[in-house]
């Protein structure tokens, strides 16, 4: 088995699917190179996508995460908090969207990628999902 998780992996959307599937992540493909799935957390239910990016990548997203704050003084306090965050996480980032959702991502080269990593990036998206969900809503929401 060890073997097999260290085997690169030929990144096509057959393999995509296969993996998620085993992993026990039931997915919807939505497109050509896009897959939509979801995964309950302590604090929420988080919708998630993995893409293959042509750039040579294969990105993980929670998307939205939360929605931003329409009032000024939450949103600045978020914002703050995230990039904060930003400098601590390890693989994963937080961004915030055109239509100012923000967002939770991993991205990894898919030339070297294997199993684990591929593991490894869906496991790191819903650990920091869970671990910072609760203290970035309550700073999202108006004093």
């Amino acid at each position: 088995m060890g073997d097999r998780n260290r085997a690169k992996l030929k990144l096509d959307p057959d393999t995509i699917e296969s993996l998620l599937e085993e992993g026990g992540w039931p997915c919807d493909r939505i497109s050509d190179d896009t897959w939509r799935s979801h995964f309950r957390g302590k604090h929420a239910s988080f919708p998630f996508f993995v893409r293959i990016d042509p750039a040579g990548y294969v990105c993980f997203a929670i998307v939205p995460f939360l929605k931003s704050p329409e009032q000024e003084e939450p949103a600045s306090k978020l914002y703050d908090r995230l990039l904060q965050l930003n400098q601590t996480l390890l693989m994963a980032k937080f961004s915030i969207d055109d239509d100012l959702d923000v967002v939770l991502s991993v991205e990894y080269p898919f030339e070297q990628l294997d199993r684990s990593e591929f593991d490894d990036a869906l496991d790191v998206l819903s650990y920091y999902a869970d671990q910072h969900y609760g203290e970035l809503r309550a700073l999202s929401r108006p004093s």
